[in-house]
């Protein structure tokens, strides 16, 4: 195992692969985390977790807390505009015993944005350095911190992110290469911002977007020169993506599986589910996941038909070994 550079000694983490599993909104809950690490990931971050909803002690937020050993190390990703609020999230999630805390400062989602949180922060820089210094002083952890490259399209405030990140101890600083009005359009990715401050960073940068396949990891740490990169929605449906990206960069083979050990894994991940959330909400959760894991596959369509209305474990696995069995064959 490595350790993360520029991590101070006392809170150095032992990470598998320079491959990072990124926060995925109404993704990447612990069952899918802990899939994910089964596989290999150097570290994995929580869904988004809402500071206002850890202050008032919201049921479905503190749901979104929960996590098991083996996922170690993990880091919360926490949202929000209050720095007071995120003064105690802080120290509430250090309570509970994550590895570290990244702070969002990218999400684009309109609803997130409206009210100053996510990359809203981004045009508010100086409330920005606020909310890292209240993080700072909150916690012994490490603090990471997750941004666009701007919010207006065209614009670059990296420089200007880097210099708060550096100042106010960040220990990594996650860059996903497009600004807020650009969205997630792959052609817009701009890998040559991530490089321009990894050549000047005195922090890890983990660059982030525009990843499709294993051949797009190993050009976008080419690229950019970053010690780690991030992997979001290329996981999804293939949770040993992380896994297969490293083998790739070291021995220029993908891992891959059959249809039938495909079965074991997506059974497994079912089961995960309904364990963690009981069998009618783990039923729910999982059919998104379920519909990724046949994306690109004959009939696919058919089956997304089928997921819908599922309602049963018994139901989804009957399904799942139906349609795969057949792909096989």
């Amino acid at each position: 195992m490595n350790t993360l550079r520029g991590i101070k000694s006392s809170d150095k983490l032992n990470i598998d692969i320079p491959i990072f599993l990124a926060p995925l909104a109404g993704y990447t809950d612990s069952p899918f985390r802990r899939l994910v690490r089964y596989f290999g990931a150097g570290i994995v971050f929580t869904e988004m977790v809402s500071i206002m909803g850890i202050r008032f002690k919201d049921k479905n937020t503190l749901r979104l807390l929960q996590f098991y050993p083996e996922e170690r190390p993990i880091f919360v990703q926490l949202f929000g505009f209050d720095s007071e609020a995120f003064s105690y999230a802080a120290k509430f999630v250090e309570s509970l015993g994550f590895d570290g805390i990244d702070i969002n400062a990218g999400c684009p989602v309109p609803k997130i944005v409206k009210d100053g949180s996510g990359s809203a922060l981004l045009k508010d820089l100086t409330k920005l350095s606020r909310i890292i210094r209240a993080v700072k002083n909150s916690t012994h952890l490490p603090v990471s911190l997750k941004v666009r490259k701007g919010f207006f399209k065209g614009e670059n405030v990296l420089s200007h992110v880097l210099k708060i990140a550096e100042d106010e101890g960040i220990s990594f600083l996650t860059i996903h290469s497009i600004t807020v009005e650009e969205g997630f359009k792959r052609e817009d990715e701009d890998w040559d911002a991530i490089s321009e401050i990894v050549s000047k960073a005195k922090i890890p940068i983990v660059a982030n977007g525009g990843i499709e396949n294993e051949e797009d990891v190993e050009s976008l740490f080419k690229k950019t020169k970053a010690p780690y990169v991030m992997v979001g929605r290329a996981s999804l449906g293939r949770p040993w993506f992380l896994k297969s990206s490293y083998a790739f960069l070291k021995e220029n083979k993908k891992i891959d599986f059959s249809n039938k050990e495909k079965i074991d894994i997506i059974v497994r991940h079912i089961e995960s589910e309904v364990e963690f959330l009981g069998e009618e909400r783990g039923i729910v959760e999982m059919r998104k996941h379920l519909i990724k894991y046949a994306k690109g596959l004959k009939k696919a369509a058919e089956f997304r038909r089928y997921v819908n209305n599922l309602k049963t474990k018994e139901e989804a696995i009957a399904l799942v070994r139906a349609f795969f069995d057949e792909m096989e064959v």
